[in-house]
């Protein structure tokens, strides 16, 4: 009995130890939201880098050996499209039920969508600086320089050109609620970890 007892109460404080992990990191999401929001670049740390790297994978997704799919438009698209909706498949993972009727982890989904909105955020500072071409781009140069803009490109393709700043607002916007929504449910999530978890009497 005392056996059962002291394993019971070791699980439990497993579960509080976790769920005040959780909230840590949802409160370092939360400043390093605002942190970024507050960035020239829209940068977070090692995050920024990863989501880069698919910014740049992206744009090879459509042109596989050098060949165009679906039109040189998707491949400049590619990059910004690839960089946001590749953490989205970790949400759609995460969220997706388990054989007993749960979610497999919320928490773990919200920490994914804070991600994608990260991505959305730099895309939004990147379609910005299209008619500016201030910021400094992969290549060393900066958007006045180089003819790889993506976003100048672009919306120069779709007649949008003036509208670069308005659309970047709206996509800054958007960034900015996912942030926020997926840090207060990520809270939540942490909350309700402990109690959800608890072992039945």
């Amino acid at each position: 009995m005392g056996a059962t007892s002291s394993s019971v109460d070791s699980t439990i404080s497993s579960r509080t130890g976790q769920s005040y992990a959780r909230l840590a990191l949802a409160g370092l999401l939360a400043l390093l939201t605002w942190s970024a929001f507050h960035n020239e670049y829209g940068n977070v740390p090692i995050v920024s880098d990863v989501s880069t790297a698919i910014h740049e994978f992206g744009h090879m997704l459509f042109m596989p050996f050098g060949i165009p799919i679906l039109g040189t438009t998707m491949v400049i698209l590619g990059g910004s499209l690839t960089e946001v909706a590749f953490p989205l498949l970790f949400v759609g993972y995460f969220l997706r039920k388990r054989e007993d009727g749960r979610r497999r982890d919320v928490f773990a989904a919200m920490v994914c969508l804070w991600w994608s909105a990260i991505g959305l955020l730099a895309t939004a500072i990147y379609c910005a600086d299209s008619r500016a071409g201030k910021l400094m781009l992969l290549d060393g140069l900066t958007g006045q320089e180089s003819d790889g803009h993506d976003w100048y490109n672009l919306l120069d393709r779709w007649g949008l050109i003036e509208h670069d700043t308005q659309i970047a607002r709206w996509m800054r916007m958007i960034a900015w609620l996912m942030c926020v929504g997926s840090i207060v449910i990520a809270a939540w999530s942490a909350l309700q970890h402990q109690r959800r978890e608890q072992p039945a009497d």
